[in-house]
């Protein structure tokens, strides 16, 4: 039953599976990933691929607002092959392991053998979108002379940049950070330019990069202001725990923690922070009862009025729920998002919640009404959605 609303909800919330963007927006190509490199080799294009997760917030952005756009659309269907990777299913672990995916969205820029060409490993909107598009486009031969000139400590300060860039693109972290260290002890001083330079580029709280942000706080907060430097390493803080939380780093619950006492030293959790990193740890556990308890207080609490964060619940749950009283549970948040906001999404969501509970009627009901809507908006989920219906008419109980 779990793999079905698993399914269901990556198809639902993220778009994947055969289906494109919105009808002027992006075209993603839905072949395996040697059939995309043989398809861009032919045309001799990039690849563009979002590599992705069903519980990432920023990706469903990206998929809803971004990718949609004409603007988008235009520049990326004509100088791109463009590719979903779901980071957790088929070929994305693989995928996500080879090309070195440590957050989500991640952006990359591929050619046809496989190699990096350009990345990025955040949301953007549609005009930074195109920019490093066509920043992936701009040909780089002079790599291995800045490279052999950077071995031999003969970079200027321009040059040092140009070549940060270009090893920061092709994701090797720790040539990333050699380079990156030595441009930042060239340039480092308080200033609004270097406090940008930290936040686009700064690889862990522990870096020196970092460290220097922390040690000159009230100096950058004099530059740049004092609430944009402090929620900036609020966030580092926040996003580095978050990943160890996901990537299972605590062996243990009392190691788990411990490290979140000292992060509220650090930073000062909110209930809602403590709440949601409590959760998240219940659900990489696999403790399904554990999970949701604090996932219910985080819905009911603080996200009763968010139907985009209830989904993020649901999506992450619909892998591990699978008792009865607690998917009852579940079709009650599905119920409450569908009240804040009627849209396709929301409808087909319980519906598949409905279908694992056996109440094929009531599923169908559901899907119907998501199908109409998707109709209407002519958004390019139709099929996809009619795909599920037939799903839940083919269930057997």
């Amino acid at each position: 039953m779990k793999k079905h609303l698993f399914i269901a909800l990556t198809i639902v919330l993220t778009g994947v599976a055969s289906i494109s963007a919105f009808a002027q927006g992006m075209t993603f190509n839905h072949g395996t990933w040697a059939e995309v490199k043989a398809l861009a080799k032919a045309q001799n294009k990039l690849i563009f691929v979002d590599f992705y997760t069903v519980w990432c917030a920023p990706c469903k952005q990206m998929t809803m607002n971004v990718f949609p756009q004409k603007e988008a659309g235009d520049f990326y269907n004509k100088n791109f092959i463009a590719y979903k990777v779901d980071a957790e299913k088929g070929e994305g672990p693989a995928l996500a392991k080879e090309y070195k995916v440590s957050g989500y969205p991640t952006l990359a820029y591929i050619n046809y053998n496989g190699e990096v060409i350009h990345r990025l490993t955040s949301s953007t909107d549609v005009k930074e979108l195109i920019e490093h598009g066509k920043l992936a486009l701009t040909p780089r031969n002079d790599y291995e002379q800045l490279k052999g000139k950077f071995a031999k400590n003969e970079l200027n300060k321009e040059e040092l940049y140009h070549y940060f860039v270009i090893v920061k693109t092709k994701g090797d972290d720790k040539e990333t950070n050699m380079v990156f260290d030595r441009y930042f002890d060239a340039v480092a001083n308080v200033s609004a330019e270097t406090f940008s330079l930290i936040t686009d580029n700064v690889s862990s709280t522990d870096s020196k990069h970092f460290k220097y942000l922390e040690a000159h706080t009230k100096e950058f907060a004099a530059q740049v202001g004092k609430e944009k430097v402090e929620n900036f390493i609020r966030k580092e803080y926040l996003q580095e725990f978050q990943a160890k939380v996901w990537y299972k780093s605590f062996p243990t619950f009392a190691a788990y923690q411990d490290a979140k006492a000292i992060l509220q030293k650090q930073i000062n959790l909110t209930e809602k922070e403590a709440l949601a990193f409590d959760t998240d740890y219940y659900l990489r556990a696999e403790d399904e009862e554990n999970y949701m308890v604090n996932a219910n207080k985080l819905v009911e609490k603080f996200y009763y009025n968010d139907d985009l964060q209830i989904s993020n619940v649901l999506g992450g749950g619909s892998r591990l729920v699978k008792k009865e009283k607690n998917l009852l549970i579940t079709k009650a948040w599905a119920e409450r998002a569908l009240a804040i906001k009627d849209n396709f999404i929301n409808n087909a969501t319980l519906a598949m919640i409905y279908k694992i509970l056996k109440n094929k009627p009531m599923a169908i009901k559901y899907i119907d009404i998501s199908i109409e809507q998707c109709k209407k908006e002519k958004n390019g989920y139709e099929d996809r959605a009619g795909m599920l219906k037939k799903e839940i008419e083919d269930a057997t109980y």
